[in-house]
């Protein structure tokens, strides 16, 4: 059941975005997981209350700006395990949200959704030619 979840997420919500994303900007999907994981560190960072876990996201976002600058295009691997406690969490953060109103937080088990699924993806397919070459025909013709 969890894994019919699990691929249903993927291929309706989080893997279309991400290849798109991935062809408009010419990264990886290795280097989308990457940045994602540095911009959940980062929003830990920012939403840290203690002392504590202003140094565990700080180490956090300084380890994951370096493996985002120095392996970004480096395979990583996604835990199946890893998806589901952040969905479940995400879960649990919405939930609190819509009886509190208090949103602030749930935007950072999203990005750790989005980081773990671009890494499940293996290849990354080409811009569609017909538009690329639309794209560039309009811009030859602007001059």
């Amino acid at each position: 059941m969890l894994t019919n979840l699990d691929a249903w997420l993927a291929k309706t919500l989080f893997v279309p975005p991400i290849v798109k994303l991935c062809q408009l900007t010419r990264q990886s999907q290795f280097a989308v997981s990457r940045l994602f994981w540095f911009i959940a560190a980062m929003d830990g960072f920012y939403r840290a209350d203690t002392l504590l876990s202003s140094i565990i996201f700080g180490v956090l976002s300084i380890i994951m700006m370096l493996t985002a600058s120095l392996r970004a295009d480096s395979p990583t691997r996604s835990s199946f395990w890893m998806r589901m406690f952040a969905l479940f969490l995400l879960i649990i953060d919405l939930i609190g949200g819509a009886v509190t109103g208090k949103w602030a937080g749930a935007e950072f088990w999203l990005f750790v959704l989005i980081a773990e699924y671009a890494a499940t993806i293996r290849t990354i397919p080409p811009l569609d030619a017909k538009r690329t070459a639309a794209g560039v025909s309009k811009a030859g013709s602007a001059r």
